[in-house]
């Protein structure tokens, strides 16, 4: 950090603290005059039941120099509360403290009051130990009540600061751990196209090449991608669909792969790398298996407030499959977990010798700057797959 902005750090620590202590300095005045106008109603009560003379100019003079006096002890009381405040773990220790501070503040506020009493009322004041013996439980206890209220402001104050620094650290944590899921989640696909490479590099020389080449221009696609944890569908679609050119290769004319995606939803937001996983496990633990030609049906579509992504293929079901979701499917769960806790789901469903159906339901939202762009191009983005 340079020169300047520390200067500029200092400036505005310095004016927040002028600030706040203005606060409290206005509030504490505010708070004295509001009990002083209560005391004085209180006393025009009593003096006219008792038939007595009302001054009310002395009256009213004589209850604001008695708040105002005690007024000027309490932003001592905030300080010390801020700095000690009372709770069990330092209560042996600060409670003398704070017993100190009240038996101070009523001794200097009677110091105080007792000359300007006498300057109001004309009349000879007591000594000071009896004035200040004669009131001084009934102050101690209004500097009590002070004290509570403060404290119960405190507390609360650290309350919200603790919530909210435990939210922050849930949002950092959470983000830790998709990104986590994330670097996971790509060297698991790296690593089986490049063992299908290398399975592919002796019988179809030309094929391990085209293969190794389109993997080249994923990564490239999937470095140069923003790496916000959610996209538009039709971007995973189009990333989804260099995949798709690698498995082409791999298995030739062996898989079908049909897709459904609604225009609906094509800026619909989802997230990122969340359908390549899915296909992959339909490719690895379905139609690779199958001695017959695969099919593997791609969809997506609208269901009220929720957006359905449909991965299914003809694979060989539970029989030869079941519990083989894999780092892949895993990770999906995992992910959906962290971006929409249980507004998201995902599952797995299959059949005896007729494949397995994977459905991801997540909350439907849109990427609204897409929105705007394909609005004012007036066409909607293709989210379609060829088939392979």
């Amino acid at each position: 950090m340079d020169v300047a902005a520390l200067r500029a750090n200092r400036i505005f620590r310095i004016v927040h603290t002028r600030r706040a202590n203005l606060v409290w300095w206005i509030a504490s005045f505010g708070t004295a005059t509001a009990f002083a106008f209560l005391y004085t109603a209180q006393t025009i009560v009593r003096l006219s039941y008792s038939d007595a003379s009302i001054n009310l100019g002395r009256i009213v003079s004589l209850a604001l120099a008695d708040w105002y006096t005690c007024a000027l002890f309490f932003p001592l009381f905030v300080v010390a509360i801020r700095r000690w405040p009372l709770d069990w773990q330092h209560l042996p220790t600060r409670l003398p403290l704070h017993i100190g501070l009240l038996l101070a503040a009523t001794v200097g506020k009677y110091a105080i009051y007792l000359p300007i009493r006498a300057a109001l009322t004309d009349s000879t004041q007591p000594p000071f130990v009896q004035g200040v013996a004669m009131s001084a439980i009934s102050e101690a206890i209004a500097f009590g009540c002070v004290a509570a209220v403060l404290h119960a402001i405190e507390f609360y104050r650290r309350y919200r600061e603790r919530e909210t620094y435990s939210l922050q650290l849930q949002a950092r944590l959470s983000d830790a751990q998709l990104r986590a899921l994330r670097a996971q989640l790509n060297p698991h696909f790296l690593f089986n196209t490049l063992n299908a490479a290398t399975t592919l590099l002796h019988r179809d020389p030309d094929g391990a090449d085209a293969m190794l080449t389109r993997l080249g221009e994923l990564l490239r696609l999937t470095l140069r991608a923003d790496p916000e944890h959610e996209t538009a569908l039709h971007e995973e679609v189009a990333l989804l669909d260099r995949y798709l050119d690698i498995m082409r290769i791999r298995f030739s004319d062996r898989v079908t792969v049909t897709s459904r995606v609604s225009p609906a939803v094509a800026n619909a937001l989802v997230p990122s790398f969340i359908l390549q996983p899915i296909v992959e496990n339909a490719f690895e633990h379905g139609v690779a298996r199958l001695q017959r030609p695969g099919v593997i049906e791609i969809a997506a579509r609208a269901d009220d407030d929720t957006l359905v992504l449909v991965v299914r293929d003809n694979g060989l079901g539970p029989a030869h499959a079941a519990g083989e979701g894999g780092v892949g499917l895993e990770n999906t769960r995992r992910r959906l977990a962290e971006l929409y806790g249980d507004r998201a789901s995902l599952q797995l469903l299959s059949a005896p010798d007729a494949g397995t159906t994977v459905e991801v339901r997540l909350p439907l939202r849109f990427d609204t700057v897409a929105v705007s762009r394909t609005a004012s191009l007036g066409s909607t983005p293709s989210a379609a797959l060829a088939s392979a």
